[in-house]
């Protein structure tokens, strides 16, 4: 570890299962951060829990027509976490992120709670300077500028990415304040509705997405797994009714990636709350299926 952003990081953490590649594009990194959870703690344990879910899952992706198998991740480990203080974990994020960045890897993030990709957009601002936006799949908007008192919180993550100067489009969401809607119109931040896209369906919802990414030179993918509804995802930090269905994540997510995806996130996964392990499995397959859709595009 020459470079000193890589002081941060353990990398005897436990890894991502199998096909283990150092060159890879694909650097898999544990977010273990879980101090502002307001309702679920134990996101903290989720990178640990999640990487043990891929060993028992295909990576051959029939969505895509790729095995990651053969492309296979690089997982660096977990980045150390302060016990306590959120604004010191941003930054410990942020530095290790901009390492990886700066070599033009793709990384993929394991939290832990929302309030990590604050540090990660840090660290990807910092190598990208401008043009880049975030597509967050979320039941909450995260637009809060506060919340109990703290600037970085899980509820205020999106507030804080969109003061780096970042594009956010959101979708999925149904658990607002007013506050936030204020905010949402005042910044022209567009979001859909778990209901909207129920009723558009998949293929619209990636049309109207993809219309917003035109002019974005980078584009980051966040999926806090309570967008998913806990019928499907039961095991998350702070689950919310009325969610969309996996199928309906990843169909959207496939038609909406292409060559500008710098990383992305699986976040709020609370594994004390998921005795099936299924939400777990879930954010695997989520990290695979990305993956997946990032190769083939890269292609075309």
């Amino acid at each position: 570890m020459s470079d000193s952003r890589l002081l941060y990081l353990n990398e005897n953490a436990r890894k991502f299962a199998g096909f283990e590649k150092r060159d890879s594009r694909f650097v898999i990194l544990g977010l273990p951060m879980d101090i502002t959870s307001s309702y679920r703690p134990g996101s903290r344990f989720a990178p640990s829990y999640i990487r043990e879910a891929t060993q028992y899952i295909e990576f051959f992706s029939l969505r895509s027509n790729v095995d990651m198998g053969e492309i296979g991740f690089y997982d660096a480990g977990d980045v150390i976490m302060h016990p306590s203080s959120v604004e010191e974990n941003i930054k410990r994020i942020s530095e290790v992120v901009s390492y990886y960045q700066s070599q033009g890897r793709i990384t993929v993030s394991i939290g832990g709670e929302h309030t990590v990709t604050a540090g990660i957009m840090k660290g990807v601002v910092k190598e990208k300077r401008s043009g880049i936006c975030v597509l967050s799949f979320d039941a909450h908007l995260d637009l809060r500028d506060d919340y109990m008192g703290y600037k970085y919180d899980h509820a205020c993550v999106m507030r804080r990415v969109s003061e780096m100067g970042v594009k956010i489009i959101e979708v999925a969401n149904r658990a607002v304040s007013r506050e936030e809607i204020e905010y949402a119109n005042k910044e022209g931040i567009p979001f859909i509705t778990s209901k909207e896209v129920k009723l558009l369906g998949y293929r619209e919802v990636a049309k109207k997405v993809s219309k917003s990414l035109e002019e974005c030179s980078a584009i980051y993918i966040s999926y806090d797994m309570d967008g998913i509804d806990p019928s499907f995802a039961p095991g998350v930090a702070t689950p919310e009714p009325e969610g969309i269905d996996p199928t309906t994540v990843m169909d959207i997510m496939s038609l909406v990636v292409d060559d500008r995806v710098v990383g992305y996130d699986v976040v709020e996964v609370s594994p004390p709350f998921d005795p099936s392990g299924i939400t777990s499995v879930l954010g695997s397959k989520l990290i695979l299926e990305t993956a997946a859709a990032i190769v083939k595009a890269s292609k075309k």
